[in-house]
């Protein structure tokens, strides 16, 4: 999908932007910016797209995402609303708001090689987002040289870890700043939300995707494919498995419930569907989680 170009302007007096997502009245959309942004979840569920990839977030979810990588988070709390009132602390930079050549200095090579791998989007684990998180929900109200130094701080801290699990592909059609005219964009992204909020429903069909696109299936079969690098039932099972995850993990419902919640319209594609993409069945999903904690 074409995601939208998103204008990010910093509050006066202030080099970057460091604030709490949930406090903004605007909606959750596929998009893309020039800037680097660390995003941290403390506390939640819901389904994380990064470039081709897609899955499923909890508590303690930290994803740094380069330059014009495209990107949105869909809390399972909040889905089908307008707005998504989910807590997250979201920092974004331009990576050269210091200069052409900050970064570029000895002292800043590993932070360089960072900024480098977030091209693909970088995963964290819990224990050290759990450190970083704090660190960031400081900077949402601290502000002069400490709110500077604080950046750079966990830019090194992300740095030294030296983790960091890549999310997309390396080869990505879309990733570039040009690409398809506002009217395609719109249209991509009218599919993508209707497909958000219909998430549950077992009658959600590719037709009636086609139509709000206004094309016909042929020529929105090869248009999302084209797009997303994935077919609409491939993008469609994906969300649905990644929601189906959740819900394994956070209620005791029967796993022919949980179909149902997903929007699957029977156990046996459900099964298929979750081992193709999981490895496993759900009950050895819920399973295995249950055991691990």
């Amino acid at each position: 999908m074409k995601p939208s170009f998103e204008k990010l302007v910093p509050t006066s007096g202030q080099s970057y932007r460091c604030f709490d997502r949930s406090a903004l009245d605007s909606p959750t959309k596929w998009h893309r910016h020039p800037e680097v942004e660390l995003t941290y979840i403390p506390q939640g569920s819901g389904s994380r797209i990064v470039g081709d990839h897609i899955g499923s977030y909890g508590d303690h979810d930290l994803v740094l995402i380069g330059s014009f990588l495209p990107h949105t988070w869909a809390s399972d709390e909040y889905r089908g609303e307008r707005y998504d009132r989910h807590t997250a602390i979201v920092l974004q930079f331009h990576p050269e708001f210091l200069g052409p050549d900050f970064f570029a200095c000895g002292e800043m090579s590993e932070v360089a090689i960072l900024l480098q791998r977030s091209s693909r989007g970088l995963f964290f684990p819990a224990n050290i987002a759990a450190t970083i998180g704090q660190q960031m929900t400081r900077l949402v109200t601290s502000s002069g040289a400490a709110r500077f130094i604080g950046l750079l701080s966990i830019l090194s801290e992300l740095a030294d870890s030296g983790v960091g699990q890549p999310l997309a592909s390396e080869q990505l059609p879309y990733f570039s700043t040009s690409g398809a005219s506002d009217q395609a964009e719109s249209r991509i992204q009218q599919v993508c939300d209707h497909i958000s909020q219909h998430l549950s429903d077992p009658e959600l069909s590719h037709r009636d995707l086609a139509e709000l696109a206004n094309m016909n299936a042929s020529a929105f079969s090869r248009f999302f494919k084209q797009s997303t690098g994935r077919t609409v039932s491939a993008y469609i099972n994906e969300l649905r498995i990644g929601l189906a995850c959740r819900l394994l993990v956070d209620r005791s419902d029967a796993i022919l419930s949980i179909c149902h919640q997903a929007g699957f319209g029977n156990l046996s594609n459900f099964n298929r569907r979750f081992r193709q993409l999981r490895g496993m069945t759900p009950s050895e999903y819920r399973t295995g989680f249950r055991t691990s904690v």
